[in-house]
């Protein structure tokens, strides 16, 4: 009966993390919600749920940024961004999205409202947990670099 007794979590355990494992969505999914959810962040000014979809080791136009800088702008300019294309090109452990990208933004008086024809979205899938114990799949962005960027 003891034996019974342990063997019931353990088994729940076991299907849960099967479960999991098994109904996990798609890595082109995961990477369509991360790029949606962190757009919408933004536009709300809300930086912290940007930063969770962005990399430790994120870079922009190849130069590392600081997270302070990051949530400064977020919250003070509220930017409205528009990503054309999602669909990545997953190789492994990486993904590529080419996209224009729609700005719409007012920072220290400065209004930028265009389209920038040619931003290359670099993402890394990381691990993650939910529940604390179950192991998720997380695609977080690593770099941002774009052709023909303005000089403002």
């Amino acid at each position: 009966m003891k034996k019974a007794l342990l063997a019931l979590p353990i088994l729940a355990l076991i299907s849960l993390l099967v479960s999991g494992y098994l109904l996990a969505p798609k890595d082109q999914d995961l990477i369509t919600a991360a790029l949606r959810d962190s757009t919408a962040a933004a536009a709300k000014g809300e930086p912290s749920d940007v930063l969770r979809y962005l990399s430790k080791s994120f870079t922009y136009g190849g130069e590392a940024t600081s997270t302070y800088d990051i949530s400064k702008v977020i919250h003070n300019a509220k930017p409205k961004i528009t990503i054309i294309e999602t669909k990545a090109n997953i190789k492994g452990e990486t993904a590529t999205v080419q996209t224009p990208v729609d700005v719409q933004l007012n920072y220290m008086g400065l209004d930028i409202n265009q389209t920038i024809p040619k931003v290359t979205i670099e993402l890394k899938k990381e691990t993650g947990f939910k529940w604390l114990f179950v192991p998720e799949p997380r695609w977080r962005v690593v770099s941002v670099s774009a052709e023909s960027l303005p000089n403002y």
